[in-house]
């Protein structure tokens, strides 16, 4: 054989060593007795790349803390990396990877269906499952499962939080158009919205699904304005809800009619500014603006912004409560177990970003308050991330669906 055929020949096995090597390190550090991985599951490309990109941070400075003060139970904490690309099929096969890689805890999601999908395969590994972005009735409804926690509110609390508001602000004869994404979060939101609404009196001429990813609302929008509403409310999230808030500007529709956002996340409000925002009313499960009346929330405000150099978004907030309450868990537990975590979970009292707060037992909800708010105006507004005043602050046990409401059972543990 040639001197040259040699080298390439020597050349490709070295190459193909490596790549052999890349592909089993994961599973050689994964297996090491000092550390433990966690399966970050995030949307990094899609309709909620940036609320993906929020959470990621906020996963990764959580970690890092964590890790800094000994990690648990003397264990380093490692992360793997993927991307859901806001899809529910490839969030699955992500989720039967790190399974497979032996992830003891997955977490993210910054949409309903991603989350669900996420949610079935671990309760099928016996894998605990942080729920993070996620606002589907059904996540801790219908398709709750005992190994899935879901700290951040549902499209319930949401509606019941805003009702009373958005009736003394518009009225009991106001006339309601909702336009909504096209899938589980959308659709029981939408539905959750228009059921207490309509029990105050008022009425819905129109309502319609979109496609989610749509670059366009406008045939939507031309079809709302013809029927006249009062109100319109947009549930939509992510680059759709800024693409239709921008278009929503450019019909000038908001000279005939009012806009409600029942969901809303930081990165959507910045992305539109407060020219847009202003006068909108919304609702969230946390703001950064809790840090003047909450130590905890300070706290996470301070690190985040030391280290990013921006305020964090309320997808951030549910990244860190599910790596610190997961942490706190095993601690607790002291046992990685998935059995010995999920019953440490379930119940537990805590005070992380705002006064005390838990996961219900028996469908793993997290109650805390939902916080409804207005767009500030320019002039209102400190700087770019200063997008929001709350006016109204809602107690989770008094939004949260009853048992008759949500008759979930979730499965034996044993």
């Amino acid at each position: 054989m040639p001197n040259q055929s040699k080298e390439n020949f020597m050349m490709k096995r070295v190459l193909c060593m490596m790549i052999c090597l890349a592909i089993m390190l994961p599973a050689l550090v994964f297996a090491s007795n000092d550390t433990v991985l966690i399966g970050l599951n995030v949307p990094l490309s899609g309709a909620y790349a940036s609320q993906g990109e929020d959470q990621l941070k906020a996963y990764k400075l959580a970690i890092k803390l964590i890790n800094d003060n000994g990690g648990i139970l003397g264990k380093k904490v490692v992360y793997a990396i993927k991307d859901t690309q806001t899809k529910a099929s490839v969030a699955r096969e992500n989720a039967k990877q790190f399974i497979k890689d032996g992830a003891i805890m997955i977490t993210g999601g910054s949409s309903s269906a991603v989350a669900i999908a996420q949610s079935e395969e671990c309760q099928k590994a016996g894998v605990v499952f942080m729920a993070g972005l996620t606002h589907s009735n059904a996540t801790t409804g219908k398709n709750g499962h005992r190994h899935c926690f879901r700290w951040y509110n549902n499209g319930h609390q949401t509606a019941k939080a805003m009702a009373k508001i958005l009736v003394e602000k518009f009225g009991k004869e106001a006339k309601y158009a909702y336009l909504y994404a096209n899938y589980t979060w959308g659709i029981t939101v939408q539905q959750s919205m228009q059921n207490v609404i309509e029990a105050a009196g008022c009425k819905t001429v129109f309502k319609e699904p979109t496609k989610l990813g749509a670059k366009s609302f406008l045939s939507s929008l031309l079809k709302v304005k013809r029927t006249n509403p009062n109100v319109l409310v947009l549930v939509h999230f992510g680059g759709d809800m800024i693409n239709c808030l921008k278009q929503v500007n450019k019909l000038r529709l908001r000279k005939s009619m009012e806009i409600v956002v029942p969901l809303m996340e930081l990165h959507m409000a910045h992305g539109v500014g407060p020219e847009i925002m202003q006068g909108i009313t919304t609702s969230m499960c946390w703001y950064h603006g809790l840090s003047e009346k909450f130590e905890g929330s300070k706290k996470f405000v301070s690190e985040f912004e030391k280290e990013y150099n921006k305020k964090p978004g309320n997808a951030a907030a549910a990244a860190w409560v599910d790596i610190f309450q997961y942490a706190d868990a095993v601690k607790r537990a002291e046992d990685f177990d998935h059995i010995k975590v999920i019953k440490a979970l379930e119940g537990h009292r805590f005070t992380l970003l705002g006064n005390e707060e838990y996961f219900r037992e028996w469908d793993h909800q997290g109650i805390h308050p939902t916080y409804v708010a207005v767009g500030k105006s320019p002039a209102e507004s400190k700087d770019e991330w200063d997008l929001f005043k709350i006016i109204a602050s809602k107690p989770g046990e008094e939004v949260a669906r009853t048992r008759e409401e949500n008759p979930v059972k979730l499965e034996p543990l044993e």
